[in-house]
């Protein structure tokens, strides 16, 4: 038998009965359309964070203290020595020649008010090498100067995020912006980065490091962190190795004796980033699978259904010469041109809602690999399949003679 036969009668019954077919789809379109946003988002995160690593260049090594999730907890409380301090920057940057530029940092949220309004900001104390290490641009204004840093001056270089929230009128160099405890001058604009997920760097307010460690507390003076730039020559995970050592040597430390802070090459952390959105991608996955269970149990129960309702319509066809498998393959077809359907507007839909979210969340769209656009059809299709196997199969084992009697 012709395959356009089966199928265009799969195609009538399925009209026949549109908001059932509609509703027993709903499961497929809900599984498939998640499985698309998942990994729409976690490539899009993927994309945000590595665009940042290589933002600041393949040859730029980050170190920080150690944090709770860096180990377990036992092992953590032995740790005697957590600090980063600008001696120890100034003390790595000596014994590591190969250490071009070396730039500290902290982080720190505050309120920040100008002109009657308040905003909520990304406060960065660093120095005038910051911008230059991680490829950022001024739009307008200056940059840190080394009297800025020796005077301690109370100047600022903001994000266009902060002039949009404060409501900034004309030009914002001059204005000057409130915290709890500091007065600051607008000396700079930078250039507009885009918002990634848990992380707006267009709100960053930077100052200068020697005006907000005067602001700190003196444990909090003792928790920086460190950007460090390579020599060309060697490699960063080289460098890394390097930086390490002698940060080891610097604070003293012995054998296997565990250290209180992490270096980080790019590569190091690039690994870091896809095995944590593989991780994501992974469970998240599994997650809405259940959604693609749940709509194949459906396909089997209106499969079931349909065989029921059908009965008599069965026996005619088998009366009139339709062998076993003809009947198993038209409904077969059906239940997989039903999820085959579904996984078409859930892709679609995926597409939609993704493409919406990431930027929203991200300030990006991730794409979506073909492995995922292939999956979301080859998978419903299976389930299809499968699941609508046994109501194929009952209905091709029914006997003409008793299907005729059906009523």
């Amino acid at each position: 038998m012709d395959i356009r036969e089966p199928l265009s009668a799969a195609v009538r019954a399925l009209k026949a009965n549109k908001l059932r077919s509609a509703l027993t789809t709903l499961g497929i379109i809900i599984g498939v359309a998640a499985v698309i946003v998942v990994v729409s988002l976690v490539q899009g995160l993927q994309t945000s964070v590595l665009k940042q690593v290589e933002r600041a260049g393949s040859q730029t090594i980050f170190i920080r203290p150690v944090m709770p999730g860096d180990m377990p907890f036992a092992e953590l409380t032995k740790i005697k020595n957590k600090d980063l301090t600008l001696d120890n920057m100034r003390a790595l940057a000596h014994a590591v020649p190969q250490i071009t530029q070396v730039t500290p940092i902290f982080f720190n949220g505050s309120e920040v008010k100008a002109d009657g309004r308040t905003a909520n900001a990304n406060l960065i104390m660093t120095d005038e090498s910051y911008l230059e290490l991680n490829s950022i641009n001024l739009v307008a204004g200056r940059n840190f100067v080394p009297s800025d840093l020796r005077l301690g001056n109370k100047v600022a270089i903001i994000g266009p995020r902060v002039i949009e929230k404060l409501g900034l009128k004309g030009n914002p160099l001059g204005h000057i912006l409130t915290t709890p405890t500091l007065s600051l001058e607008v000396i700079g604009v930078l250039e507009e980065q885009g918002a990634q997920l848990g992380n707006d760097p267009d709100q960053n307010i930077l100052i200068p490091l020697s005006t907000g460690l005067a602001q700190l507390s003196e444990t909090q003076r003792r928790q920086l962190f460190f950007q460090a730039r390579i020599d060309p020559r060697l490699t960063a995970d080289d460098g890394a190795a390097l930086v390490e050592d002698a940060l080891r040597r610097i604070k003293g430390l012995r054998g296997k004796e565990l250290s209180g802070f992490k270096v980080f090459s790019p590569k190091q952390i690039t690994g870091i980033i896809s095995g944590i959105t593989g991780t994501i991608t992974a469970v998240a996955g599994g997650m809405v699978s259940i959604a693609l269970l749940v709509g194949g149990i459906g396909i089997m129960n209106i499969m079931l259904v349909s065989v029921t309702e059908r009965t008599r319509e069965i026996g005619v066809r088998k009366a009139v010469g339709a062998k076993r498998h003809d009947i198993m393959l038209q409904f077969l077809i059906e239940a997989a041109f039903l999820c085959v359907l579904g996984g078409a507007i859930g892709v679609g839909l995926g597409f939609i809602l993704g493409a919406a979210l990431g930027k929203a969340l991200l300030g990006t769209m991730g794409s979506v690999p073909i492995w995922a656009i292939v999956s979301a059809f080859a998978v419903p299709a299976a389930i299809g399949l499968i699941f609508g196997l046994y109501p194929a199969a009952k209905a091709s084992k029914l006997d003409p003679i008793e299907a005729l009697r059906y009523e």
